[in-house]
C-alpha cells in the first residue's frame, strides 16, 4: 500500500512539474490562436451589413487587433499589463468605427484571467474601468453597442470577473492551507524529535544509576573476596563469579547506550529503578483512580536485565498514564508473558483510544513515540493502535537480556 502511495504521489508530482514547464508554450499558443481568429473574424466579416458606420479594415484596425489578442499570451504571467495591453487594443479598433467582432469575446477571458490571477484590487479596477468605458462608448453612440447590447455587456463582465474572483479567493485559500499544514507537520517532526531526543537523556540517566549499582555490587564482593580469600575459597570463587557475571552485564548495557549522554539534572534522592515487580502497585493505583484494572503474570518468571525491567515498567506505565487521561475506558487489562527470548507485555482497553497528535504515528502521543525508540533501542519492538474501532491496545516484545542482541 505505501509503495503505491508514493508511486501515485510521484506521478502527481512529476505531471504537476510537466504542466509547469509546458504552461508558457500553452499561453503562447492561446495568444497566437486569439489573434488569428480575431483578425479573420474583422477581415472576413461583411461589416456594411452589421452596422453601414462601420469601417472596412485597415492596416491599423488588424494591427490592433493582432496585438489585443496576442496579449492573452501573458494573461497568466502578467495579467494587469495583458489585460490594458488588451483594452488598449479593443479601444484603438472600436475608436476608429472599426468591426471589433472577436474582441468583444475575448474581453471576458481576459477580464476572468485578471481576476483569477492577479490582484484582487487589479481585478476590481479591471471591472471598474471596463463598465466605465461600455458606458462612455454607448454615449458616445459607437456602431454596434445599442442600450440592450451594454446591459448584456455589463451583465457579461460582471460574471466573468465574479467568476475569476472565486477561483482566485479558493486558490488563496487552498494556498493557505497547504501552508499551514506544511507548518503543522514541520512542528510535528519538531515534537516527536523533541520526544525522541528527551527519552534518549531519560535512558542515559537510569542506565548511569544501573552502572552505578553494578560498580557498588562489584566494590562489595570484591572486598569481601578480598577478606575472605585466605580462609574461606569458595567464597571468594562466589565472589569472584557474581563480579564476572555484574562487569558483563554492565558492559553489555553500556555498549548498547554508546553515543548517550548523561543529563547533569540527575536527582541523587530519586527512588531506585521500577521493576516487573512494582506493576502490581501501580496498577493498584490505577484501580485506586477508578479504573478496573487488573495484572496478569504469565510464564516462567526470571531475573532479566535491569533496563529491559525498567523497559517494561514504563511501557504499562504509559499505557495506563493514557487510559487515566485519555480513553474514558473503565476496564483495563494488563498481560505480561515470559517467553523463551524475552518478555511479551499488553496493556488494553475498551475506550475511545489515545489521542491524535499530528506527526505522531496512526494512533497515540508522543509519549509512545519515546517508548518505541526505548524498545528498539533495547533490541524490541513496540506497537500500538485503535482495535476494531473501540479501545486501544498498546503491546511490545524486548529480549530477556541485553546481550542476546549484541
Amino acid at each position: 500500500m505505501r509503495g503505491r502511495a508514493v508511486g501515485r504521489s510521484d506521478g502527481v508530482g512529476a505531471w504537476a512539474g510537466l504542466t509547469r514547464r509546458l504552461s508558457p508554450y500553452v499561453d503562447l499558443a492561446v495568444g497566437l490562436v486569439a489573434a488569428a481568429l480575431s483578425v479573420t473574424s474583422l477581415v472576413t466579416n461583411d461589416v456594411a451589413a452589421i452596422d453601414p458606420r462601420l469601417h472596412p479594415a485597415d492596416a491599423w484596425s488588424v494591427a490592433a487587433t493582432a496585438v489585443a489578442g496576442l496579449s492573452l499570451a501573458w494573461r497568466r504571467s502578467r495579467p494587469a499589463g495583458s489585460f490594458a495591453v488588451f483594452l488598449g487594443g479593443c479601444l484603438v479598433v472600436t475608436l476608429t468605427w472599426h468591426y471589433i467582432g472577436l474582441l468583444s469575446v475575448l474581453l471576458l477571458v481576459s477580464l476572468y484571467s485578471l481576476a483569477a490571477h492577479g490582484r484582487r484590487r487589479d481585478g476590481v479596477a479591471g471591472l471598474a474601468v471596463g463598465l466605465a468605458i461600455f458606458v462612455g462608448l454607448a454615449l458616445l453612440d459607437v456602431p454596434d453597442l445599442g442600450a440592450s447590447d451594454l446591459l448584456q455587456a455589463c451583465a457579461l463582465l460582471i460574471a466573468a470577473w465574479a467568476l475569476g474572483d472565486a477561483i482566485r479567493s479558493r486558490r488563496t485559500q487552498q494556498a493557505e492551507r497547504l501552508r499551514v499544514a506544511e507548518q503543522e507537520a514541520v512542528t510535528a517532526r519538531e515534537l516527536a524529535a523533541r520526544a525522541v531526543v528527551e527519552e534518549r537523556l531519560r535512558i542515559a540517566r537510569e542506565l548511569h544509576d544501573v552502572v552505578a549499582h553494578s560498580m557498588s555490587l562489584i566494590a562489595v564482593q570484591a572486598g569481601v573476596g578480598g577478606h575472605v580469600i585466605r580462609s574461606d575459597v569458595a567464597a571468594a570463587e562466589r565472589s569472584l563469579d557474581i563480579i564476572a557475571e555484574t562487569s558483563r552485564r554492565a558492559l553489555t548495557q553500556t555498549r548498547w547506550m554508546l553515543g548517550l549522554l548523561r543529563a547533569d539534572d540527575v536527582d541523587p534522592a530519586a527512588p531506585p529503578m521500577s521493576t516487573i515487580g512494582d506493576l502490581d502497585s501501580l496498577v493498584e493505583g490505577v484501580r485506586e483512580a477508578g479504573v478496573d484494572a487488573s495484572l496478569t503474570v504469565a510464564g516462567h518468571a526470571r531475573t532479566l536485565d535491569l533496563a529491559v525491567e525498567l523497559a517494561v515498567y514504563r511501557v504499562v506505565q504509559e499505557s495506563l498514564t493514557n487510559v487515566l487521561k485519555h480513553s474514558g475506558a473503565s476496564r483495563a487489562r494488563v498481560r505480561v508473558t515470559y517467553v523463551q527470548d524475552g518478555v511479551d507485555v499488553e496493556v488494553s482497553d475498551q475506550g475511545r483510544g489515545a489521542p491524535r497528535v499530528p506527526g505522531a504515528g496512526a494512533s497515540g502521543g508522543h509519549g509512545l513515540a519515546g517508548l518505541r525508540e526505548r524498545v528498539r533501542l533495547l533490541g524490541g519492538v513496540l506497537d500500538y493502535g485503535a482495535v476494531d474501532g473501540a479501545g486501544f491496545r498498546v503491546s511490545a516484545h524486548l529480549p530477556s537480556s541485553l546481550e542476546a542482541v549484541s
